[in-house]
């Protein structure tokens, strides 16, 4: 059920990326895409005013943090369903197609920049619900499960290749070339084995300044990944978290959206997602990762992305386990 659910968004969101991809066949898929765009906007904004309506309930069990955080949680729903319009006002892809390379006539890029703004909105969210162990530990912490992770990496998979338009716009070698797979060389795996060392000594030397000038944030922040992640931890919770994190994140963010979206709005994206870091010096860790990853991404190929992702996330889960 959990795992349907997950999936569900994902696939509701695709079916409009394959709307707008029809666009090169027939104009009509135009604007049935921003019908659906509009419908889109418009669940966003109901789903806020429900759950604000549910947090202004008296219920005694529930924790005021709890509620504060979903009152957050129901204004940034309703601000996002609202601002999502935004971009599918004609002049406003038009003028953000100065600094990014879209096609600001595009139905594809219109969707793009709705769906970023779903991005900052839910990431922004998000955060009081995910930073505060309070309020995970309300919710019962440790609620990711493999099932989850892998389920939400599939519905990023599924973005990513409904995004670039394969089968509509593009066969399979297209779609491939356009997301940026390479044959990996020993070279690139060697510039892959580099970064992942690189990566995980700056955030050695980064936690460490950070613990020591900010030991109460450090650890509040501590507190929330794990309880986060719940059992996933050993051998299999670093294989998950590495392999599903690295395919989905990667492909949706260095294969989709980083030519287009250029490298510092691709970042800032991929930083506002990461909720459970909050507004926090880890969220600077995420942001230099993120741009990391990008000149990877420019330099060798998606391949190697995926990769040091990969790499950097199963460092991060399977070290601290061998030291306990």
């Amino acid at each position: 059920m959990e795992i349907g659910l997950t999936l569900f968004p994902f696939v509701l969101l695709s079916l409009v990326l394959i709307l707008a991809n029809l666009e090169s066949r027939d104009r009509i898929f135009l604007w049935l895409t921003y019908l659906a765009l509009a419908g889109l906007n418009f669940l966003v904004v109901i789903i806020g005013l429900g759950l604000l309506v549910l947090s202004l309930v008296d219920m005694p069990e529930v924790s005021l943090g709890m509620v504060d955080a979903y009152r957050v949680l129901a204004g940034a729903m309703i601000l996002t369903g609202l601002l999502a319009f935004v971009p599918m006002i004609p002049p406003v892809p038009r003028l953000l197609a100065r600094w990014l390379r879209v096609n600001p006539g595009s139905a594809v890029t219109v969707t793009a920049l709705v769906y970023a703004v779903y991005l900052v909105g839910s990431g922004i969210g998000q955060q009081p619900l995910l930073s505060d162990p309070e309020v995970l530990g309300e919710l019962g912490g440790g609620n990711i499960t493999a099932g989850l992770l892998w389920a939400q990496a599939l519905g990023m998979v599924l973005l990513a290749f409904t995004g670039v338009g394969f089968v509509v716009r593009r066969n399979w070698r297209e779609t491939i070339d356009r997301l940026g797979f390479k044959r990996l060389t020993m070279r690139h795996l060697a510039i892959a084995v580099g970064a992942v060392i690189g990566l995980f000594v700056f955030q050695i030397v980064y936690s460490m300044v950070w613990q020591a000038l900010d030991p109460a944030g450090f650890g509040e922040i501590s507190d929330a990944s794990n309880l986060l992640l719940g059992d996933l931890t050993g051998v299999f919770g670093a294989l998950t978290i590495g392999l599903a994190a690295a395919l989905g994140e990667e492909m949706i963010f260095r294969g989709a959206l980083l030519p287009p979206f250029r490298l510092l709005l691709t970042s800032v994206l991929f930083t506002v997602i990461h909720s459970q870091y909050g507004i926090s010096p880890a969220a600077g860790i995420i942001f230099v990762i993120a741009l990391v990853l990008g000149v990877l991404r420019y330099r060798t190929s998606l391949t190697v992305c995926i990769l040091v992702h990969f790499g950097y996330n199963f460092l991060s889960v399977m070290l601290p386990t061998l030291g306990q």
